[in-house]
């Protein structure tokens, strides 16, 4: 059964007669929309459940669904395509082209280890981010623009509001335009990936992957195109899966079965519709060198100049509970330090202080896998005095509330702590299962919101007398929430005890808490001895934000 045979059951009224074995995502892809637009025009209940015989209706040029939307500042581009005229007849079917030398995907960038994870997380998803950067709605780093909120389309007139400038129905907010249309991409990825495999193409490839969600987003008839026809071809073309080459595959994914391009957001112009996709690629690979996708970044080193969060001022004290000490002349900082040859700095410090190697540079591979729920948190090292008050030893909770409030989280005394170790013994802290369980249920809500949260840990046997439990050790930020491939749920964080950004940020794969099934509590395996970025850290608090 032919795409082009489907389309002779439409009437002139935009409706469609349900066929036997249809399904709604079957009859949204040769149509050019969504499950969920289906759904919502037709009120089906029950998405999976259809009647063969009876005749819905499709949506029409403004479903939201198809078409192209750039930054609504410029005009004349991002029109918002019909439909019925952006393909003569429909979409084409796969080209079946194959190759035994297929370029694959070897293009510089990591793949995404869980596509589904990458649409999950409403506005905070990584789909979100990385197409909204496309869309003009987001910034490489997370943020919103002004068009974010809601514009008018310049091609249709119609709302736009959302990372994805959705204009459907069903959405009164930004974010659940968003969560429609995360639903939506990963409806579409099955075909995708099934695609890509015929092709001989990684599907995972975070480029390859991001330029179909985007196109999907932008057109999913093109996006049909796409995968069907212009995929095998990549995998013959001896530039590779590039910019430059998806690029020219984003426009032929606009020609129809004889070659001929249907663009009519673009006035059919083969000029003016290569401009956009061009600008359109070029935002996403920024998106992605940003967020870290490109091998050999961190997100740290990532970020463009002008994107990391602007940091606020730092209050004069952080903690209440610990009062002020004079800082010793080692910590104070001086206009332009003289690094000391490595046998004269510290390797470890006493009295109680963080035990940390002063010494430790070497690079810490960022992990390959990335959390489903991720913030935007920087890394900051209890040791920067340009950026934490009384930097040193004993600066961790500072360091972790200056990395929150850089991030929009501003952390509330320690009175109104959510404490989860009720005592501790030399083989590490009690838990109180219920309060372990208030405690993730409010990280999750947290991340949920773009918040991270500190929260302090036990890492040695031994009370410590400077925190209200007398069990917490040390501070650290959790900053995302992730599955692993064990299908473990774990939560990254951000420790602030060491000046080696690689082995205290998040991307660290060491710097990840597990959920200790026996006592219901957060956990990084670990030693109890040796320098505290590698020891056990059990959860022994929460500190909630404002």
């Amino acid at each position: 059964m032919t795409v082009r045979n489907n389309v002779s059951n439409r009437d002139n009224s935009n409706s469609y007669r349900i066929r036997e074995r249809d399904t709604l995502s079957k009859i949204a892809a040769r149509n050019g929309t969504t499950v969920d637009a289906l759904a919502q025009l037709n009120n089906i209940a029950d998405p999976n459940r259809i009647r063969a015989g009876t005749t819905i209706q499709l949506p029409s040029a403004r479903d939201g669904f198809e078409g192209t939307t750039a930054n609504p500042t410029q005009t004349n581009v991002g029109a918002r395509q019909n439909p019925g005229d952006t393909f003569d007849a429909g979409t084409t079917a796969a080209a079946g082209l194959t190759s035994p030398n297929a370029s694959g995907t070897n293009n510089g960038y990591r793949n995404i280890q869980d596509l589904g994870a990458f649409t999950r997380g409403g506005s905070n998803s990584e789909a979100a981010i990385v197409v909204g950067t496309s869309e003009g709605n987001r910034r490489p780093d997370g943020s919103f623009t002004a068009s974010y909120g809601g514009h008018t389309d310049p091609g249709n007139a119609a709302h736009n509001r959302g990372s994805f400038s959705y204009q459907g129905t069903g959405a009164n907010t930004p974010q659940q335009a968003d969560q429609i249309w995360n639903r939506e991409l990963t409806n579409a990825t099955p075909r995708y990936e099934a695609a890509a495999r015929a092709a001989g193409l990684d599907p995972n490839n975070a480029l390859l992957a991001s330029t179909y969600f985007d196109l999907h987003t932008q057109s999913p008839r093109a996006a049909q195109n796409f995968i069907n026809r212009e995929m095998p071809r990549l995998a013959q073309d001896p530039r590779g899966v590039t910019r430059d080459s998806l690029i020219d595959a984003r426009v032929n994914a606009y020609r129809n079965d004889q070659g001929v391009l249907r663009a009519a957001g673009f006035n059919h112009s083969e000029s003016r519709l290569r401009a956009d996709q061009t600008r359109r690629e070029t935002a996403l690979v920024t998106a992605l060198d940003a967020r870290g996708y490109r091998s050999g970044t961190t997100q740290a080193d990532g970020v463009p100049q002008g994107q990391v969060p602007v940091p606020t001022p730092r209050p004069v004290s952080e903690n209440p509970t610990v009062a002020p000490t004079p800082r010793p002349a080692s910590e104070r900082p001086t206009a332009a330090p003289t690094p000391r040859p490595a046998s004269e700095r510290p390797t470890t410090t006493t009295n109680g202080a963080t035990p940390t190697n002063l010494n430790d540079t070497e690079r810490v591979a960022a992990t390959t896998d990335r959390a489903a729920v991720q913030t935007r948190t920087p890394w900051i090292s209890q040791y920067d005095a340009s950026q934490v008050e009384r930097a040193g030893d004993k600066a961790c909770f500072r360091a972790a509330t200056a990395m929150a409030r850089q991030s929009g989280a501003n952390v509330t005394d320690v009175t109104r702590r959510i404490q989860v170790a009720t005592g501790e013994g030399p083989n590490g802290i009690t838990v109180d299962r219920q309060a372990a369980e208030r405690g993730r249920n409010y990280i999750d809500q947290q991340l949920a919101a773009g918040k991270p949260v500190v929260v302090g840990v036990n890492h040695k046997s031994t009370a410590n007398v400077g925190n209200a439990d007398g069990i917490t050790d040390h501070f650290v930020v959790i900053t995302g929430r992730g599955v692993d491939q064990q299908g473990r749920t774990y939560y990254t964080f951000n420790d602030p005890a060491t000046r080696n950004q690689s082995r205290g940020a998040d991307t660290n794969p060491n710097n990840r808490f597990y959920v200790d099934e026996n006592t219901g509590g957060l956990t990084r395996p670990g030693p109890r001895t040796g320098y505290v970025v590698g020891r056990q850290f059990d959860v022994s608090m929460i500190r909630p934000n404002a």
